[in-house]
């Protein structure tokens, strides 16, 4: 009998915790973290990463297991490119008791937009809140556009807002059927500025 629990112990402990080490290396790989962006071979633009392009040059294994993962295999080059903010432009994560403008040239494609998530990858109820698609924004006379993001939308009843709710929060922008000359230079992906409101308006005033 001391011999069983013995060969037991010796057994499923070395299972279990190669089970748990397993599990906490591969969640790293559900959503943006350093590690993740470290071994996916992140492209980085401003404060905007993508690593979800299985077709970039470069990419790897390791990306390919990422995408099967999450879901996003259905969406393949040349047909969609993900880019994901975490912080402004000022470096500083982006904060749900803060209001900021989302401010950028629209890029060449056949549709994109914008969606806010909770700062752990989460949706944010009510999910039509958060989206800005590009059939919705109306440019300015320099072609470009303005969205407020905000925990209120009434704040802003004349303006293009999305809400994140309150919550510290991420924005990805999702450019479907992008013009090639994107994949083969990234860095002509055009990208969103991202101030906080108060901040935007002070140099406006500067």
């Amino acid at each position: 009998m001391m011999q069983n629990q013995d060969l037991l112990k010796n057994t499923m402990v070395p299972i279990f915790a190669g089970i748990l080490l397993s599990f906490i290396v591969f969640y790293q790989f559900t959503h943006t973290t350093p590690l993740a962006q470290m071994m996916l071979g992140d492209v980085h633009r401003n404060q905007w990463i993508s690593h979800f392009d299985q077709s970039m040059e470069g990419q790897n294994p390791w990306l390919r297991n990422y995408i099967a993962f999450t879901g996003l295999v259905g969406s393949i080059r040349p047909e969609i490119i993900y880019l994901e903010a975490m912080y402004d432009d000022n470096q500083t994560p982006l904060l749900g008791n803060q209001d900021y403008i989302l401010r950028g040239t629209a890029p060449n494609c056949r549709y994109w937009s914008f969606v806010v998530y909770d700062f752990n990858n989460r949706r944010i109820e009510p999910y039509e809140e958060t989206i800005a698609s590009f059939h919705r924004i109306k440019l300015n006379e320099n072609e470009q556009y303005e969205i407020i993001i905000t925990d209120d939308l009434k704040k802003y009843p004349d303006q293009q807002a999305i809400s994140h709710a309150g919550n510290d929060f991420n924005i990805v922008m999702r450019i479907y059927g992008p013009k090639e000359s994107y994949y083969k230079n990234k860095h002509s992906v055009p990208v969103g500025s991202i101030l906080p409101l108060n901040y935007y308006a002070a140099e406006l005033d500067n």
